[in-house]
């Protein structure tokens, strides 16, 4: 024990220190790493429930979107049952008013071609009077103008007596 004197150890020194590490290790275990270790517990428990929790919600997730997949899958069949259904509506009322207007066509085309018909009537009886009118001028005008009197004396006559043998046969 000398020598360790002798080097400036003092055996009683070192009890006190270990004596002192010892309270201080019971006082830092009961102060300090007791509650540090029960926060670590606790958080390890915290973060092993979000973590189920969150696998949990991802399961649920998983089936939520199953869900709306299907969903917009059945939205879009439909969505395109309708569709077809607009269209062949809409090429029936369109075959139906195309008839209806090829009906009214022909219509409007018979319409025309009588009223045409009419008005060709009208035109054709005018132009008739109208060009009598112009030979009774032409034929009054060359009468009195140009033909001597003889020749009318001489068609008079035989007009008369081709009129009155006419007039006798038919008694």
């Amino acid at each position: 024990m000398e020598g360790l004197s002798k080097l400036g150890i003092d055996l009683w020194s070192i009890l006190i220190y270990i004596l002192n590490t010892g309270l201080l290790l019971l006082v830092l275990t009961y102060v300090l790493y007791k509650p540090i270790l029960k926060f670590l517990d606790e958080r390890r428990a915290q973060i092993k429930s979000s973590v189920e929790e969150a696998q949990n919600l991802k399961v649920e997730l998983d089936k939520k979107s199953a869900e709306v997949e299907a969903a917009t899958e059945k939205a879009e069949t439909e969505l395109k049952k309708e569709m077809e259904n607009l269209r062949k509506f809409t090429e029936e009322q369109r075959a139906k008013l195309t008839a209806e207007m090829e009906k009214a066509r022909g219509d409007m085309l018979a319409k025309a071609e009588e009223d045409i018909n009419r008005r060709k009537g009208e035109i054709l009886k005018d132009t008739e009077v109208e060009t009598l009118e112009l030979i009774k001028k032409i034929v009054l005008y060359v009468v009195q103008n140009k033909v001597p009197a003889e020749v009318i004396e001489d068609s008079i006559k035989s007009a008369w007596s081709t009129a009155r043998k006419a007039e006798f046969k038919k008694d």
